[in-house]
């Protein structure tokens, strides 16, 4: 199979965070993603292992944080070289962005419309003024006017991504709004620069099964006629098998494994993605007749990570080696595995072990 071209290259990515009271606490470590043209690349794992820190950083908005790493490029363009203006000339119009709560992500006292004709005049070619005054007077007194090529475009997306009567919604504030409408604003919002890529962070957070599956499924049918790339934040497996090409699976701020979407949900590699796919219904390699699994215990705190890999104090197959550095191996070409296990021979089948490890949790 050959791999488009990659629009976004990560290599090594590190993000530590400075304490006053402690040492500085390292939330992300050893990231590796390459995001391809025309592709959905899932970035999965519970809270707290790094997703949105990942997302942030490549679009730097960590305030206060060091972000290193050998390679963090979009179109050959190293982002850690650039200034803070020449950031803002990315955001939005190269890589937009979908934050996983509307409510606080948008304007409370702006319309949507506004949000959105704010976005296409300062990152496309519409002819009308940018400046602070003119800005303040559209956002405070006058209004954008709607016969404007700006509003014309915010309607327009409004529409584009399933708003009802888009030119009536486009005068309404977030808050007159469904849950799903705004998360559908956030998505027009999005899509306003004309980006090659959108990261969405968890975007179905909060709205109910059916409306997930809608959103889920516009935001896919948009990005193939916008040819648009995504970075899909999600804890949900099940969201990845229904949307994305490939996944990259994080834990506790480092990647375990990644590959493509197939290779990963039929062979799945890592006992913590194992753990991750026994928990959903449709994946489960336990019979039907028997109880889900759960992987016992919690993410250590990024404080107090064990040595070596950070899920061997969970992991019902761990041994001596797992307190060394992880090591990188190849399953194929497009799979991925961090794991000490996958370099030596396996006596039992993990899912047993997972099985084993359950029952031992519950009689005690």
């Amino acid at each position: 199979m050959t791999n488009p071209d990659p629009l976004l290259e990560m290599r090594n990515l590190a993000v530590t965070f400075p304490v006053d009271d402690g040492p500085d606490v390292r939330a992300v470590e050893s990231v590796d993603l390459t995001l391809h043209e025309g592709e959905v690349h899932g970035l999965v794992g519970e809270s707290g292992s790094g997703k949105s820190v990942t997302a942030r950083a490549i679009l730097q908005l960590l305030d206060d944080a060091r972000v290193t790493a050998s390679e963090l490029t979009f179109e050959s363009v190293n982002l850690l070289t650039q200034s803070e203006e020449e950031m803002r000339s990315v955001r939005g119009a190269e890589i937009g962005m979908i934050f996983q709560d509307s409510l606080s992500a948008l304007n409370p006292v702006m319309t949507v419309g506004e949000q959105i004709a704010e976005v296409v005049r300062h990152h496309t070619n519409t002819g009308e003024s940018t400046g602070t005054l003119s800005e303040l007077r559209r956002k405070y007194v006058t209004g954008t006017d709607e016969t404007s090529a700006s509003w014309e475009r915010s309607v327009e997306l409004l529409d584009m991504v399933g708003i009802p009567d888009a030119s009536t919604r486009a005068n309404e504030y977030p808050h007159q709004l469904s849950g799903g409408q705004r998360q559908r604003v956030m998505i027009a919002q999005a899509l306003a620069g004309d980006p090659s890529i959108i990261i969405a962070d968890e975007p179905t957070t909060a709205l109910d099964v059916t409306v997930e599956a809608d959103i889920l499924a516009e935001l896919r049918d948009l990005c193939d006629d916008f040819d648009v790339s995504v970075l899909l934040i999600t804890h949900d497996l099940g969201v990845v098998a229904e949307t994305c090409d490939r996944v990259t699976v994080m834990y506790s701020g480092s990647v375990m494994e990644k590959g493509l979407t197939d290779s990963i949900f039929t062979h799945p590699s890592h006992p913590y993605t194992e753990g991750l796919l026994q928990s959903i219904p449709e994946y489960s390699l336990i019979s039907n007749d028997s109880e889900l699994q759960t992987t016992p215990g919690s993410a250590p705190d990024p404080r107090d990570r064990p040595n070596g890999c950070p899920f061997r104090d969970r992991c019902p197959i761990a041994f001596d080696a797992c307190s060394e550095p992880l090591p990188t191996h190849s399953i194929t070409d497009d799979h991925i595995i961090r794991c000490h296990d996958y370099a030596r021979d396996r006596t039992e089948d993990v899912s047993s072990k997972y099985q084993e490890t359950q029952e031992i949790e519950v009689s005690e």
